[in-house]
């Protein structure tokens, strides 16, 4: 007995061991699931320079990235200008970020409404469902006019001078490449409580050693339109196109017989450089002067 004993023990602990390793392997090891999940959306839609004048080129660009573990193995992207394709096409093989650029020339003021659309094309992965909520961006591009700076549109409530038959005020403007001129809009109030009915004249001038000169055309606005609420007001100017180089816009009544408007201005010349503001007061000093500010006004 005492040989069966050691024995028994033996056989006996095998067969734990045995049992044991059959509980612990018992299940097969489950292989691990690809993840082919991913995200494809539209990043952003912008143009260069960030903001647009009229009569500039300018860029569109339109970004689209990925994002997870997966790459899918192409996507179709369109992009439309309202009604018109700029681009429908397969893109293979796509990286984390690609950018579709378009240029524009001598922006007019007609809004772009650009929309962009991505849907993956891969027919083995598509893109999950929760994924697709930003695969379209659109933006409108608004030309802004010539002038127009709406970084100091706070300061156009804050400062106006007068515009009468013998107080006369120009603001210069340079024009970087020939521009067609359709109407040129200023930031009025009136004068006083009074009703006006004069008319307000814009005479477009040549530049003459860095003081208006010869009147190219003119236009005029009517005064009894200008309310004590400052507005912008046009005076329309047909298809008037002009040649790359300086010219001056200048705003006066027609008739000494009208307290007048006032037009308003922002410090810091936003617009230009020094120097490019002018005023004549035919009752004290019948000549220009120079004033070290920007005027408020629009050229389309």
């Amino acid at each position: 007995m005492r040989h069966i004993f050691p024995a028994a023990a033996f056989i006996l602990a095998l067969l734990l061991i045995s049992g044991c390793a059959q509980q612990d392997g018992g299940q097969p090891s489950q292989p691990t699931v690809p993840d082919y999940s991913y995200d494809l959306l539209i990043k952003d839609v912008s143009t260069q320079p960030q903001t647009v004048y009229i009569g500039d080129n300018y860029t569109v660009n339109v970004y689209v990235q990925r994002y997870g573990m997966y790459a899918p193995s192409a996507y179709r992207l369109r992009i439309f200008d309202s009604d018109q394709a700029l681009y429908d096409a397969i893109v293979s093989k796509p990286g984390l970020m690609e950018t579709f650029s378009f240029n524009y020339t001598y922006a007019d003021d007609a809004p772009h409404n650009i929309r962009a659309y991505v849907e993956s094309a891969d027919i083995l992965h598509s893109e999950p469902p929760l994924s697709l909520e930003n695969n379209f961006l659109q933006r409108t591009v608004h030309p802004q006019p010539l002038g127009y700076y709406s970084s100091c549109y706070a300061c156009m409530h804050l400062y106006y001078d007068a515009v009468s038959y013998s107080m006369r005020q120009a603001q210069s403007i340079n024009m970087t490449r020939p521009f067609t001129v359709h109407r040129i809009g200023l930031y009025l109030r009136a004068a006083s409580n009074a009703t006006c009915d004069a008319q307000v004249l814009i005479e477009l001038c040549r530049d003459a050693g860095n003081r208006p000169g010869e009147v190219i055309a003119s236009s005029s606005i009517n005064g009894a339109e200008v309310g004590r609420d400052p507005a912008w007001h046009y005076a329309q100017f047909g298809n008037l196109t002009l040649p790359a180089g300086r010219y001056w816009i200048v705003a006066r009544m027609d008739t000494t017989d009208s307290y007048g408007v006032q037009w308003a201005r922002s410090e810091g010349n936003p617009y230009g450089a020094e120097y490019d503001t002018m005023a004549m007061d035919l009752t004290d000093w019948p000549a220009w002067d120079y004033k070290l500010f920007d005027f408020v006004f629009q050229i389309y």
